[in-house]
């Protein structure tokens, strides 16, 4: 019995050594390729780099300046070439009711958010005022100068967070295959009704010479989770998981990449 295993054995390597050979022999043969790729800037002038805060809207069970600045210090040590200054920078602005009170136009805007206010000679609505808000900060060079000059002119990342909770609840399509009385298969498409949640977070980066204060690149990304309504989520984890799918795309605009695959060349 043992000699009939080791006669099946043997006829079984010896058929895969043929199957590979065969392959190997074939009209192509298909071959690794590694491509590297350029930062989207050039960074030869820049020996450090400083993350500063970065303008976010309030959310009660996330700090999205804190963590994300912790974050990419973090990413930036591990993956670039430039030294990453360790210092807290002062949070960009107070967008939360305190701070609208103190503005003097607390009692024009909704609670919700959905009233639109006479402001000089046209209307803005509570989000429009934030946007415009924020936009003069990110846009003030003579405070990116100032800051820049303070840390010896390094280059700067700032920016703008939006993480928020939506519903997505509605009906989607669904597509299941069945067999009909003759065994033959079938597609069947009905529309059923979801219960979802998701979370999206828009990160909108800024790229500031410290020695002038202008912004020298911005880039954008929005990425979304969606859960149904019986599984457990939380906004932390959700961030940590969207901000995961962004790195990558942050990251190459400061670092060389290197494209991973494979090529068919024809024999």
């Amino acid at each position: 019995m043992g000699l009939a295993r080791h006669r099946r054995f043997a006829a079984g390597v010896a058929l895969s050594l043929l199957c590979f050979t065969a392959c190997a022999a074939g009209p192509y043969v298909e071959v690794p390729i590694e491509i590297p790729i350029d930062a989207k800037l050039d960074l030869s002038d820049y020996g450090r780099v400083l993350v500063g805060s970065f303008v976010s809207q309030t959310n009660e069970n996330l700090d999205l300046d804190s963590e994300t600045s912790r974050l990419l210090r973090n990413q930036l040590r591990l993956n670039s070439r430039l030294a990453v200054i360790e210092a807290e920078v002062e949070p960009l602005g107070d967008f939360s009711d305190a701070a609208l009170e103190a503005s003097g136009l607390a009692e024009q805007f909704d609670d919700m958010a959905a009233e639109a206010v006479a402001i000089g000679d046209g209307e803005i609505s509570r989000q429009e005022w934030i946007d415009l808000e924020q936009d003069k900060l990110l846009e003030d060079e003579e405070y990116w100068r100032q800051l820049g000059e303070e840390f010896e002119e390094p280059l700067i990342i700032s920016g703008r967070l939006r993480f928020a909770a939506e519903e997505r609840s509605g009906f989607s399509r669904r597509d299941r295959y069945v067999r009909d009385s003759f065994n033959r298969p079938r597609l069947v498409r009905s529309t059923q009704f979801q219960e979802r949640n998701a979370y999206t977070l828009t990160a909108e980066f800024y790229f500031i010479d410290g020695a002038s204060g202008r912004t020298i690149h911005r880039e954008r990304f929005t990425e979304e989770v969606i859960f149904g309504r019986d599984e457990e989520s939380s906004a932390l984890s959700s961030y940590f998981e969207l901000m995961d799918r962004i790195l990558p795309n942050f990251l190459s605009v400061v670092t060389p990449q290197t494209f991973r695959g494979t090529r068919i060349l024809l024999r």
